[in-house]
């Protein structure tokens, strides 16, 4: 059964070794970094965010390759990025996570088991999927806590190609929900213990919402919606007859007191309730599927929690405190004055790209 990593090592006939840089390919935007240091003591060296036009990245699917590229290398060059090596994130519709108990036995005994497994949980097909599996801990039954994670093979090696394209080395492969936990839990639950007892992450991002259930060293619950913020600039966009880049800049027109035009806010709350719901139904989905995990706090990353309002929308949908989940409040340092003046935008839109940095 070989691993994510390992399957497109074989693709790419082996890879060189060196420090590698994380890579998320957003549908908004491409963003790239580099990270140094080790556990609570991590350092953001460089970073860049590219700028994406309208759909050039549509889920999964890689509509504008060539713009994609040249965004890619152009985020490299604006970073000072030297590194061929690649850190590489994966997500969407054709990804799947799950934390399960499994009986305890060598590594292949374990294997085999989640490979018999896989054939019920993987909605896309095991067949079809590449499949690997992190061992986290022993349970209370002396079985093994383990976190399974699938990506289809035709996505693998459609990121694959990309990055070929872009000549790069692919050396690591994560999914980027977990790129996101790894980051919480290198520097907020270091930071605070207490945030591995039951945590919410959200990642609400331009073509989607990933929500993910973080307790006792990694997340027991992901979930990734098809919605995000995209739908509400194409949504400003329809009723106000402008063009999507008017749309956007509609979006987070506030003026001096940080209030929006009521006609804006009012497309934009119609949008967010309708994605903060379902953003709850799979929380209660969670809750009543019979799990006796408790949540006791909830943190907001991604594009979307720059919208002023979605914070106090959030709060008081799911009854709970929300806060932004900033990692340079938790350990996380910046290696120039440069990066320190936009570390707030970098916190909201980078957090995926600095976690797949750490894997390197």
């Amino acid at each position: 059964m070989p691993s994510l990593q390992e399957k497109i090592q074989e693709m790419l006939g082996g890879i060189s070794t060196g420090s590698a840089m994380g890579l998320d390919l957003g549908s908004h935007s491409i963003k790239v970094c580099e990270v140094s240091g080790s556990r609570g003591k991590w350092r953001l060296d460089r970073f860049a965010m590219i700028p994406l036009s309208e759909a050039a990245i549509i889920e999964d699917e890689f509509q504008k390759p060539e713009e994609i590229v040249e965004a890619i290398q152009a985020g490299l060059r604006t970073a000072g990025i030297k590194s061929k090596n690649v850190a590489l994130g994966l997500y969407g519709q054709n990804t799947m996570t799950k934390r399960m108990s499994v009986p305890d036995g060598t590594k292949e005994e374990i294997q085999d088991h989640i490979m018999w497994e896989s054939e019920q949980y993987i909605p896309f097909g095991a067949d079809e999927s590449e499949v690997d599996f992190h061992i986290i801990g022993e349970t209370e039954g002396g079985g093994k806590d383990t976190l399974v994670v699938a990506a289809r093979t035709d996505l693998v090696e459609r990121f694959q190609d990309l990055m070929k394209e872009a000549k790069l080395q692919v050396k690591v492969v994560d999914l980027n929900v977990l790129a996101l936990a790894n980051l919480f839990a290198e520097t907020a639950v270091v930071a605070n213990p207490e945030f591995d007892e039951g945590s919410i992450l959200i990642d609400y991002g331009a073509q989607s919402i990933k929500i993910i259930i973080y307790r006792n060293g990694g997340p027991i619950f992901t979930k990734e919606l098809p919605v995000g913020c995209s739908l509400i600039t194409e949504e400003i966009q329809r009723q106000m007859s402008v063009s999507y880049e008017e749309a956007e800049d509609l979006k987070i027109s506030q003026d001096e007191n940080g209030n929006l035009p009521e006609e804006i806010l009012a497309i934009i709350m119609s949008q967010l309730e309708g994605q903060i719901s379902e953003i709850k139904k799979n929380l209660n989905f969670y809750i009543s599927a019979g799990s006796t995990e408790q949540v006791k706090h909830c943190f907001i990353v991604g594009g979307g929690s720059r919208l002023g309002i979605l914070k106090e929308t959030l709060s008081r949908t799911l009854n709970m405190e929300v806060e932004h989940f900033n990692p340079f409040e938790y350990g996380l340092k910046c290696s120039s004055g440069a990066l320190e003046d936009n570390a707030d935008l970098i916190s909201s839109v980078g957090c995926v790209a600095i976690g797949l940095g750490l894997r390197a």
